[in-house]
């Protein structure tokens, strides 16, 4: 009878559930619009639309130039095919609104390709800006995310920053212009990760620009690597400074920190010696009185590291499944292969031996724990990879689940070590959900099946009232 009487509150609490969910205003058609489906020009769209709605653009070639004046998603079909392009259009792409997301196209052959304007909190991933006077422009705009896109045969600049704050320039290739990035009049900028390779000028120019961080890049082949005008306080390490013409110049204004207490930059032209074998010249890379490299790195930056060990919940039921995800990235410029081995506690649970990866790459894993009623307890889920050779800071090369991991009686999702209505509630307001969804609870996942639906009900009805 108890079980009975448990049952018929988890029906009513996940039918009230369901019928919430019915009564919610349907979401989806209206808020995705498709060019040249619903609309034959991308403007159009933009118009048409409501703030927030998602913008697909099938392959092919626009002849126009864009406004994004209100906050939304603008998705190319593909990066190479989908190319937006206005000879003699002062910006191919201007944006003027906030949480504007723009990703999948080519922009080319406007005086700048494209304007983010005034604004704030934009994101631009995976686009090319090719042969345009600049590529691109940030201007009196904060918190921006310029990440994995092609800047590349623009007749200026590629990037060009100016009054922007909190501005994120991620994994970015920038090539074969005059001016590589042009940073200005800005601070608490993160330049990383990028290709700075190939410019006619300079890779990196800041002016007035302060409080930034400079590091994990490539940058090779430019005529000067770096140039620093009265720009303090910034920090530039573990990047690669490899066969620019000149690799450095600082104005006497200028001072930065060039390491990061133990590790600073590859120089492609240092002529020091390192007799103790640990990897880092014995004698600082001098820029001039105020900038120097106190630990110059013998050999170009590497280094592999575990970005992230996520298990699929932290409350897994006696003799059910536990699911880890890895994240582990080769965040240097030479392909690597490492073995990988993932712990509960101390126990292995895991391992990917000779893990071959590409120049910055990441690969995501996933490693599965098997529960037992014998295993009820406490544990700490952890990754860890090998050493390559030549990698200066092993700091990353291990990583620790933040938050403890508890095997316990089935069917108790909040672990608090029995199975009751506070279990049953939080289930409800899960039901119907998958990974990814806004309500998804992996605990709440009680048979490990990546969905939280009825027959993670009747675990938890059949177990109502026990405890550990």
């Amino acid at each position: 009878m108890k079980n009975e009487g448990v049952l018929i509150i988890l029906i009513f609490l996940l039918s009230f559930t369901f019928l919430r969910a019915l009564s919610l205003p349907i979401r989806g058609a209206s808020g995705t619009i498709r060019v040249p489906q619903d609309f034959s020009t991308i403007q159009q769209a933009i118009d048409a639309s409501a703030s927030g709605a998602t913008i697909l653009i099938e392959a092919g070639t626009y002849n126009e130039n864009i406004t994004v004046w209100k906050p939304l998603v603008i998705k190319g079909e593909s990066t190479d095919s989908t190319i937006i392009e206005q000879a003699g259009a002062f910006a191919v792409c201007h944006v003027t609104a906030n949480n504007v997301n723009i990703s999948g196209f080519t922009l080319k052959d406007g005086s700048i390709g494209l304007w983010i304007d005034s604004c704030n909190y934009n994101s631009v991933t995976s686009i090319i800006v090719t042969n345009n006077e600049d590529g691109m422009w940030v201007t009196s705009s904060h918190g921006s995310i310029i990440s994995s896109n092609i800047l590349t045969d623009n007749l200026f600049m590629g990037l060009y920053l100016e009054a922007s704050d909190s501005t994120s320039i991620d994994s970015n290739t920038v090539a074969g212009n005059t001016y590589g990035i042009y940073a200005q009049n800005s601070e608490y900028n993160t330049i990383h990760g990028n290709n700075i390779s190939l410019n006619y000028a300079d890779g990196i120019d800041a002016i007035n620009n302060n409080y930034s961080a400079v590091y994990y890049n490539l940058i090779s082949n430019n005529s000067l690597g770096i140039y620093l005008e009265g720009s303090n306080g910034n920090s530039i390490y573990e990047n690669n400074l490899v066969d620019n013409i000149d690799q450095v110049w600082a104005e006497s204004t200028t001072t930065n920190s060039w390491d990061d207490g133990s590790h600073g930059n590859y120089w492609s032209n240092y002529a020091g010696v390192d007799t103790n074998g640990d990897g880092i010249g014995d004698t600082p890379h001098v820029i001039n009185g105020n900038n120097q490299d106190r630990y110059p790195l013998m050999n170009p930056w590497i280094n592999i590291a575990v970005a992230d060990v996520l298990p699929s919940k932290s409350n897994v039921g006696e003799g059910y499944r536990l699911y880890i995800s890895v994240t582990v990235q080769n965040q240097g410029w030479n392909a690597q292969t490492t073995n990988l081995t993932v712990y509960v506690n101390t126990t292995v649970v895991g391992t990917v031996a000779s893990l071959a990866l590409p120049e910055r790459s990441q690969a995501i894993l996933i490693f599965t724990w098997q529960t037992t009623p014998a295993l009820r307890g406490n544990y700490v889920v952890s990754s860890t990879v090998d050493p390559v050779p030549n990698e200066p800071d092993i700091r990353d090369n291990n990583k620790t689940y933040g938050r403890i991991v508890k095997v316990t009686v089935v069917g108790d999702v909040n672990g608090d070590g029995a199975v009751d209505i506070f279990d049953a509630i939080t289930l409800s307001n899960a039901f119907a959900s998958v990974p990814n969804s806004p309500t998804w609870n992996g605990n709440a996942d009680i048979n490990s099946d990546n969905s939280v639906d009825i027959f993670d009900a009747i675990l938890l009805s059949g177990n109502f009232g026990k405890k550990i």
